[in-house]
């Protein structure tokens, strides 16, 4: 019997910042980049702009927007029912795991309506086979239900959980907010257990070595779904330096510590899916940073920057009067991390290309 390998702390940040892009900038398309990451977090329409540009080398906003435009990467509700950008070829597999829990939470929330699901959603379906304002789809949903519904968020939720819908243009754009339009998306159904296991040899791919635990608290689906897609899978066993178990990919790479390069400095936007898609973050998050970048409301998680491969810092940006601003705040007390304010300096860039001045500020 072989040994099972045990991996350091050091060791699992690194494997997670290497799958993440962020051990070095790579040269790949906007779309190439998204499907490698599995899943960009897209409720602040800025954040998979920032992700991408913390990521890949010559990124420019017109890459992933002329992606979206193609439609090769879509927006959608998907994972723990949070907006993402995914790649067109692996929405359909993520939607049908996401809907076989989605739906579930569905009847929960509208427990009047169990009887009637399959009736209302195949006309929720032909409804939205054009795109529909989140105003008009409540407003189709009330009168289907005969008023069955009150709540306006379960109005729009009753048709998100129970159909793979994207957002229509120009949803997604850089700095788009505001209301948008829902489609259904045009294409073959998946099984859902075959969607779950690409769904999870995808995660592996991008966020492993991890826990079921992290597992769970990524997808937000069961066990008894996602135990299955980990048989099918035939994954790697790992250990970590706790004892608990992990799961891999069976040739995926594994950086060792005595013979990684130091990791970059690197800023992150919101949301960005390297903090939030383990139960435990601490490869990445230091525990006591925790509170402090999870600290705004909603479920808001900071914008932070990396040295090292750990949290340090949180950032925020402001343009007023020709005049961009780069306000960071060091959580470690470190002020000059080599590379920190080269990185500051390109983010600022980005931001701010027509500033007439850009300014950086830090405290701790």
């Amino acid at each position: 019997m072989s040994r099972v390998r045990t991996l350091s702390d050091r060791e699992l940040t690194l494997a997670l910042l290497a799958r993440q892009l962020l051990l070095e900038r790579r040269r790949l398309t906007a779309a190439q980049a998204v499907r490698r990451l599995v899943a960009l977090q897209a409720q602040y329409s800025p954040s998979p702009y920032l992700a991408l540009h913390a990521r890949l080398d010559g990124f420019a906003i017109a890459d992933l927007e002329r992606a979206l435009r193609r439609g090769t990467v879509v927006k959608s509700t998907l994972m723990r029912g949070t907006l993402h950008l995914v790649h067109a070829d692996a929405y359909p597999a993520y939607a049908a795991a996401w809907l076989r829990q989605a739906r579930r939470l569905r009847d929960g929330r509208a427990p009047r309506l169990r009887e009637r699901a399959p009736a209302l959603v195949e006309a929720l379906a032909a409804y939205l086979r054009e795109p529909r304002s989140t105003d008009a789809l409540r407003a189709r949903t009330r009168e289907l239900t005969d008023g069955a519904i009150d709540d306006p968020s379960v109005l729009l939720d009753y048709a998100r959980l129970s159909l793979p819908l994207v957002h229509a243009m120009p949803s997604g754009l850089w700095r788009r907010h505001g209301k948008f339009s829902l489609l259904l998306w045009d294409g073959d159904a998946v099984d859902p257990a075959a969607g779950t296991i690409e769904l999870v040899r995808d995660y592996l791919a991008a966020f492993g070595p991890a826990t079921r635990e992290d597992l769970a608290a990524f997808t937000y689906l069961r066990y008894h779904q996602l135990d299955p897609a980990l048989a099918a899978l035939e994954p790697r066993r790992l250990t970590d330096a706790r004892g608990r178990e992990l799961y891999d990919l069976p040739r995926a790479p594994l950086p060792r510590d005595d013979d990684a390069p130091a990791p970059p400095v690197r800023f992150l936007p919101k949301w960005d899916a390297a903090l939030i898609s383990h139960r435990d973050r601490t490869r990445i998050l230091p525990a006591g940073f925790a509170e402090v970048v999870k600290g705004g409301k909603n479920g808001e998680v900071e914008a932070t920057w990396l040295v090292d491969g750990q949290v340090a810092g949180i950032w925020r940006h402001e343009e007023r009067g020709g005049v961009a601003t780069l306000a960071l705040r060091s959580l470690t007390g470190e002020r000059d991390a080599p590379g920190l304010e080269e990185e500051a300096r390109r983010l600022l860039a980005f931001l701010s290309p027509g500033a007439e001045r850009r300014e950086l500020t830090l405290t701790a």
